[in-house]
C-alpha cells in the first residue's frame, strides 16, 4: 500500500513570523504506520517547500498513493481540504483522510 502524508501549503503572513510550522505529526503517524508493517510511505511538506497546488497534483499523480493523509490543524483547514481535490484531480484512486490537533477526522 502506497501512503502519502501531506503538510498543506498554508501561509497566512502572520503565523510564519517564527518560521514554518513543523510537521510534528509525521514522525508519530509515520512511525506507527511502519510499526504496523507499512513501508511505502512518502511525506510532502508543501508548506516548507512552498509547493503550489498544481505541483502537488503532479507529485500525487507520479506517486499514485492508495491513501493520502493530510494535517488539518485549525488555521490550515481550508487549504487541507483542497488535498482530496488535488489527489482526485491527479487521477489517483486514493482514499483521503484529514486529521489535526483538534478532536476531528475528515474522511
Amino acid at each position: 500500500m502506497r501512503i502519502m502524508m501531506i503538510q498543506p501549503n498554508y501561509h497566512s503572513g502572520g503565523a510564519e513570523i517564527a518560521g514554518n510550522w513543523p510537521p510534528s505529526w509525521v514522525p508519530y503517524v509515520g512511525g506507527a504506520l511502519k510499526t504496523a508493517g507499512f513501508d511505502n510511505i512518502r511525506f510532502v511538506d508543501a508548506m516548507t517547500d512552498y509547493i503550489p497546488d498544481d505541483m502537488l497534483r503532479e507529485i500525487i499523480a507520479t506517486n499514485q498513493p492508495d491513501v493520502v493523509l493530510a494535517t488539518a490543524i485549525t488555521p490550515m483547514i481550508y487549504q487541507s481540504q483542497k488535498n482530496p481535490t488535488n489527489s482526485q484531480g491527479s487521477m489517483s484512486p486514493s482514499k483521503n483522510n484529514h486529521g489535526g490537533n483538534s478532536p476531528y477526522i475528515y474522511v
